[in-house]
């Protein structure tokens, strides 16, 4: 945690709630100065303001030159005395009428009354400052906010309530510290203490290589909760790629004609399944061609199958799998690929279908839902391993980079380790270099340039 002597003293306000017409607007301020700010636009100021109390009234201009003030709105106040608040300052919100112009009338006023305006993410910034929260736990506020799923909501939240990450990460910093004790005890008492085994210690830093591997592992796993699932629509031209883009998505976003290529560009829409965003992109289909404009959507398929999680390769079920359906099958992972028999309502007479095809129809609806429970499954496995891994954590590029640098200083020490020619004390600068890099992680003495990065993300009021 970050010392509280370095928190920022001006106070701050800024609208807390997203820009244009709605039914409440916030204004939130913090500081020193807040609950002073507060009485000089309130119109009942005497008042013995209590933390965690509303208090109704309205908003004045006790800058105007009209007596008595002019009324501007009726409101209500919340207060929050430091440093049981979010930025363990003292806080006060005002939540008022929502219209865009109201809300900057209000603003201006707190302006006029002392107030600075807050900074991009400066809230939270505080809130790290004073030591509520950790860098982690001000991400997954971030999280919170940015996320387009369920599944991001949940991992966030366990963060931000739990400190998941935070425990996960000091349990490896006391293992390092526990190892560099040992060491530097037997060297700076060498009488009293003998010189720790270098079998044990290899062992403990293996312990260690496999912590950092499971959170590494489990982060990965939950990456599409953050990230999201690109699910790739691929075939030949006319198999119904866009018949089927349009049906899983129940509305007409693809243009669908009977002639052949009509898709020339990758076309992409969201749905969420088991709580992820899921992209789908339709397809240009893929055949031999000349055509220069139709060539370059091809290649942006075959772009389109090597970034996706998953593919839906559709066929001509009147039309069968031909010898192009093979090839251009050849080209594709099998473990991510499902075969789609399209155009069942249409399929008279048809050929037996293989195992390893799934029967659908764009016009009629048939095997619609299987092929949305396949994807679901697709999404649920890697979750249900993280679960079992009992680290429902998904690391933001940062974090990845903070503790990649980690496994890379605990490899360094365990070659060090092994080279007996060396003495043992070599070995505590790449772990003093680990500790470094988690305390990155954590936000503990952390440049400022870096925390103006990460808070510089967030939106102006929070």
């Amino acid at each position: 945690m970050a010392e509280t002597s370095t928190l920022p003293t001006p106070t701050i306000v800024a609208i807390a709630t997203a820009r244009g017409t709605g039914g409440v607007a916030i204004i939130r301020i913090s500081g020193t100065a807040s609950w002073q700010i507060a009485r000089t636009l309130f119109s009942k100021p005497d008042l013995p303001f209590a933390h965690g109390r509303f208090y109704h009234g309205w908003i004045l201009d006790p800058f105007s030159p009209t007596q008595p003030p002019a009324m501007i709105d009726e409101v209500l106040l919340l207060f929050f005395k430091s440093p049981k608040s979010f930025t363990g300052e003292d806080v006060v919100e005002i939540h008022c009428h929502g219209g865009e112009f109201l809300s900057r009338k209000i603003l201006d006023l707190c302006f006029q009354a002392g107030a600075q305006p807050a900074q991009a993410g400066e809230f939270t910034k505080r809130a790290f400052l004073s030591g509520r929260i950790d860098l982690t736990q001000a991400e997954s506020v971030m999280d919170l906010i940015s996320a387009q799923g369920e599944a991001m909501v949940q991992l966030a939240s366990s963060n931000l309530k739990n400190r998941s990450l935070g425990h996960y990460i000091d349990a490896i910093g006391e293992q390092i510290i526990a190892i560099q004790s040992k060491i530097v005890a037997s060297v700076d008492f060498p009488d009293e203490v003998d010189e720790p085994d270098r079998g044990e210690l290899t062992q403990a830093l293996n312990s260690l290589l496999d912590r950092v591997a499971a959170l590494e592992a489990s982060s990965q796993r939950n990456r599409m909760a953050r990230e999201g699932v690109q699910v790739a629509l691929l075939g030949m031209p006319n198999s119904g790629k866009s018949s089927l883009f349009n049906a899983l998505l129940a509305s007409e976003r693809s243009i669908v004609t009977e002639i052949a290529g009509t898709t020339r560009d990758v076309i992409t829409e969201t749905l969420h399944l088991a709580g992820v965003p899921v992209t789908l992109i339709d397809t240009a289909g893929i055949r031999e061609t000349a055509q220069a404009i139709e060539m370059m959507g091809i290649e942006r398929s075959w772009q389109a199958a090597e970034s996706a999680q998953a593919i839906l390769y559709v066929y001509d079920v009147t039309q069968g799998l031909c010898a192009e359906d093979e090839r251009i099958l050849s080209r594709l992972p099998s473990a991510r690929v499902l075969r789609l028999a399209n155009k069942m309502d249409r399929a008279n007479g048809h050929q037996p279908l293989s195992a390893q095809d799934r029967p659908v129809s764009a016009q009629s609806g048939q095997g619609l839902e299987g092929v949305l429970h396949w994807l679901e499954g697709q999404i649920t496995a890697d979750a249900q391993a993280a679960d079992e891994a009992a680290l429902a954590i998904a690391l933001n590029q940062r974090q990845r980079q903070c503790l990649a640098s980690v496994r890379e200083n605990l490899v360094h020490a365990q070659e060090t380790l092994r080279s007996r020619h060396l003495p043992l004390d070599i070995v505590t600068v790449p772990l003093t270099d680990a500790l470094r890099n988690l305390d990155a992680l954590m936000g503990r003495d952390t440049a400022e340039d870096v925390l103006t990065s990460v808070f510089q993300q967030f939106c102006v009021g929070k």
